[in-house]
């Protein structure tokens, strides 16, 4: 079932800390996703959480030395309904795996070689770390829209 996903991102953190305590103060559920960038702003690893509170604690491709600024990032739109075969919600799923397929972190080696089962368009938006309201451009380069044909096999940014 091809899906639209939207991600608010916040950042960036300086440390690993600081990314931990902004995600503690997150419920429980929430699908969110973080990022750690190396300098000349290059995504180094995307990671995805259901419980964004604890998951920070021993996160050993996160705490790498060449991360250093951190991004989290939740999804605001309305998940897919129904039955689905892995714990992991369909739509955070599907939005860390086209970020990885795009983006080619060095740190998420073999999720980056398989291929996307369906359509995805994921839209990020990005908002400062000090007041979560403003909006912010931290990684320039970074695409604003990823979308991904799986019929055709085809990215468009």
């Amino acid at each position: 079932m091809p899906i639209a996903v939207i991600v608010d991102w916040y950042g960036p953190y300086t440390s690993k800390a600081a990314l931990r305590d902004e995600m503690r103060c997150w419920a429980s559920g929430t699908r969110a996703l973080y990022m750690g960038v190396r300098r000349g702003n290059i995504v180094n690893y995307v990671g995805l959480t259901n419980r964004p509170e604890s998951r920070m604690n021993n996160h050993e491709r996160l705490a790498h030395p060449d991360n250093v600024k951190f991004f989290c990032g939740e999804i605001v739109t309305r998940g897919i309904g129904g039955r689905r075969a892995t714990k992991c919600k369909t739509d955070l799923k599907l939005a860390e795996h086209a970020l990885i397929a795009y983006l080619q972190p060095a740190q998420n080696g073999t999720l980056s070689r398989r291929e996307l089962d369906d359509c995805v368009v994921l839209y990020s938006r990005f908002f400062d770390a000090r007041d979560s309201e403003t909006p912010s451009n931290p990684l320039p380069k970074f695409p604003r829209v990823i979308a991904y044909n799986s019929w055709s096999g085809d990215w468009d940014v």
